[in-house]
């Protein structure tokens, strides 16, 4: 059989299978792929894959607000440049402790929202995660105004905010969102499904009390509090990146099921 022949007898032999079309499950399902209990992706390592590898090269220059220690921080060392802010100093944090020594990454603490230690236009990606959702909306705006001008045009940004709305959506669905779940889904395993739901019940209440979950309220104050949060929101956060003149490419990149991640561009 030729070259042809056969990949033409390659494409005809799928004809007579998968009749109504191959599905294997949902991928909105957060639990299809998993599977049984062997198969995982934790969602900080989802957010490196989809939010820092595409957009960090050798030539990339990074703004990295809120660095905290630098765990995102260690992610983005091939950069060309990193530079790194935090309302607390680089001793406080141990960030060169744990990110070691680098002639290329820079640390500043700030007490402004001005970004003053960069040049205009000089910024191609910006990252922020576990460190907005403690700022305030204006806050934020603070940030996304100074943003405009360091952010060179073509340049990328994803933001972690604070929805308390996606939160208390997220706390609502715990049960739901359980990997025990896995196993009472498939007819195979059916005979377990009394045995999982109690496991999810007592995960559930065990994961409430060991992160402190609770239903957040939208009727909150503005008033500073050590590590607060402040429900900024995904609308008004990207009406903030619009009235600024930047492109809201997606709202909410739907990684995180607790917070939106908002990925913005600068035209």
């Amino acid at each position: 059989m030729g070259k042809a022949e056969r990949l033409t007898a390659e494409l005809r032999s799928f004809q007579e299978i998968w009749l109504g079309g191959f599905f294997a499950g949902d991928p909105q399902d957060p639990l299809f792929g998993l599977f049984g209990l062997n198969s995982y992706i934790g969602v900080s390592h989802a957010i490196y894959l989809c939010c820092i590898k595409p957009y960090v090269t050798p030539t990339t220059t990074v703004l990295e607000i809120g660095c905290g220690r630098g765990a995102w921080s260690r992610l983005m060392l091939h950069a060309k440049a990193l530079f790194c802010v935090d309302a607390l100093s680089a001793e406080h944090n141990g960030f060169f402790g744990y990110v070691g020594k680098h002639d290329h990454v820079s640390y500043f603490q700030v007490d402004d929202f001005s970004l003053s230690m960069l040049a205009d236009n000089a910024v191609d990606f910006v990252f922020s995660y576990d460190a907005l959702c403690h700022a305030s909306l204006a806050a934020i705006g603070e940030y996304i105004h100074s943003l405009k001008r360091v952010m060179r045009p073509g340049a990328h940004g994803i933001i972690m905010v604070a929805d308390y709305e996606k939160f208390n959506r997220f706390f609502d669905t715990l049960k739901e969102s359980n990997i025990l779940n896995c196993l009472a889904s498939r007819k195979r395993y059916s005979i377990l499904r009394p045995i999982v739901k109690v496991a999810v019940d007592f995960t559930t209440r065990i994961n409430k009390r060991r992160f402190r979950f609770r239903r957040l309220s939208l009727d909150e104050d503005d008033l500073p509090r050590p590590g607060r949060w402040y429900h900024a929101g995904t609308g008004a956060v990207c009406d903030v990146l619009s009235s600024n003149g930047f492109e809201v490419l997606d709202e909410d990149m739907n990684i995180d099921r607790r917070s939106p991640l908002i990925h913005f561009g600068k035209k």
